[in-house]
């Protein structure tokens, strides 16, 4: 186990200031259901060239080709603003009159609706986070444990979002379902370590972790395999259901944060208040 833990605390900090500049400075791309917009799926050939469509399109719309069983589809999302001249530029490139003519479908989330997906998910993980908070508080009855627990879910919030900046992971109403789950999963391997170790401070502390963290990383690999699973089956065979790709490499970062959160930040702080404020060690 870490022998230094004061190491362990300082390599989670810096990667929560590293998520952050993340967020901040290069932000999390947004799918239409947040921003608001128009999503036109056509149905096409396997020879279709893809970048010939994206340089007529000229940064107007997001353009992205998909592969299922039953063929092969192009995806285009673009501001309700650009809607007709992308349908233009569409005609133009197929050379029809008409999209009619296409195997052609269209989807539109108003930006009032969206803006009220983007409101009521994020309330959803702030009252989350306050009933997890509360009903940890009530279970320890201590403050530090709870807040050390409670302060690593954040962690894993913040490590995740990061994570979806870096690989630009869209944010979604099916990705904040996804933050929702991995808070629950969070807490969770928290409170097996924290019930662990406090329950049983007449052994020694690295030993308490030590058996805590084989039972928290076969939960946790076992998890990561099967959403790992999911992606490789979903970009193999059925691309065109890119939100649960989405899901998955949503809940795969979150669960490789989860380990840095509760085994390196929530053990070392319990080492610390064990050492300095119970005088265990």
């Amino acid at each position: 186990m870490i022998k230094d833990y004061r190491i362990s605390l300082a390599i989670v900090f810096s990667l929560i200031i590293i998520s952050i500049l993340l967020i901040t400075f290069k932000g999390i791309p947004k799918s239409i259901d947040i921003t608001g917009g128009t999503e036109i799926t056509i149905k096409v050939n396997n020879n279709i060239n893809i970048l010939e469509l994206k340089n007529m399109l000229n940064g107007i719309a997001e353009v992205q080709e998909l592969k299922s069983a039953n063929g092969y589809y192009i995806v285009i999302r673009c501001p309700i603003d650009k809607v007709s001249i992308v349908k233009e530029k569409i005609k133009e490139f197929f050379k029809v009159d008409s999209l009619s003519k296409l195997e052609y479908s269209e989807k539109t989330v108003g930006p009032t609706l969206s803006k009220k997906f983007f409101e009521e998910g994020f309330k959803a993980l702030a009252f989350a986070f306050i009933f997890m908070a509360a009903v940890v508080y009530f279970y320890f009855r201590d403050p530090y444990p709870s807040g050390a627990i409670i302060l690593s879910a954040l962690t894993d919030v913040i490590l995740t979002l990061g994570g979806m900046s870096l690989f630009n992971i869209q944010l979604s109403t099916a990705t904040i379902a996804a933050l929702l789950m991995i808070i629950g999963y969070s807490v969770d391997s928290d409170i097996l370590l924290t019930t662990k170790v406090l329950r049983r401070l007449s052994i020694n502390f690295d030993e308490s972790v030590k058996e805590a963290f084989k039972t928290g990383i076969t939960m946790t690999g076992t998890t990561i395999v099967a959403m790992l699973t999911l992606l490789i089956v979903v970009k193999l065979f059925i691309p065109i259901a890119n939100i649960l790709a989405n899901i998955a490499e949503v809940l795969v970062i979150a669960l490789i944060a989860d380990i840095i959160s509760t085994w390196m930040l929530n053990a070392g702080l319990l080492k610390l208040y064990l050492e300095k404020i119970k005088k265990v060690s």
